[in-house]
């Protein structure tokens, strides 16, 4: 089976051997804790205690990403439909969902509490940018880079932390058709 455009894209941006996880938006794709399960990859809710069972059918969720996977060949069908991103780091599994809960609420200017939805591509390419150098490393913490799908959803953008600010890499579709047909000959 040929890899998917959206395979070669990230293929083609991802650091070799780099360790992944897929932060995923259950809300929008609710079957992907049961996808994770069925390829035997560890999975785990970013809400805990009484909020998590009673969210956990709507809660973000951590998930193992290994390459060439039953699990990634699911995430890459679903590229295009803002479920998550992918995020490279050497941390563990249970120090990845720590670092998330700390992010998961911000207040406004009146201090209401809000749940903040960062693990949505639409909402990570636009608030990164828009992050002080002091807000990247706070928000990065382990993570070396976040990746995710770009405008049109056919491409894909890379952003990580260079002396203190944000990098941002973009891999057009356009690229992975041509690396998809040097492939196959």
């Amino acid at each position: 089976m040929s890899a998917s455009p959206a395979e070669v894209v990230f293929d083609r941006a991802v650091s070799p051997g780099a360790p992944l996880f897929a932060l995923v938006d259950v809300a929008r794709e609710s079957s992907a804790p049961h996808q994770a399960r069925q390829a035997g990859v560890a999975c785990e809710s970013l809400f805990a205690g009484e909020m998590g069972e009673l969210l956990k059918d709507v809660a973000p969720h951590v998930i193992e990403f290994p390459l060439r996977s039953r699990f990634s060949e699911w995430w890459f069908q679903q590229w295009g439909n803002s479920i998550g991103v992918l995020i490279e780091t050497p941390a563990s599994l249970a120090d990845v969902r720590r670092h998330f809960r700390t992010l998961m609420t911000v207040r406004d200017d009146q201090h209401r509490k809000y749940f903040f939805r960062f693990y949505d591509p639409r909402v990570l390419r636009v608030f990164l940018p828009s992050c002080t150098a002091d807000e990247l490393e706070r928000f990065f913490g382990p993570i070396v880079v976040f990746h995710c799908e770009d405008e049109d959803g056919a491409g894909l953008l890379s952003f990580s932390r260079s002396s203190g600010r944000l990098s941002v890499k973009r891999t057009p579709a356009a690229a992975a058709a041509g690396q998809e047909k040097r492939r196959i000959r």
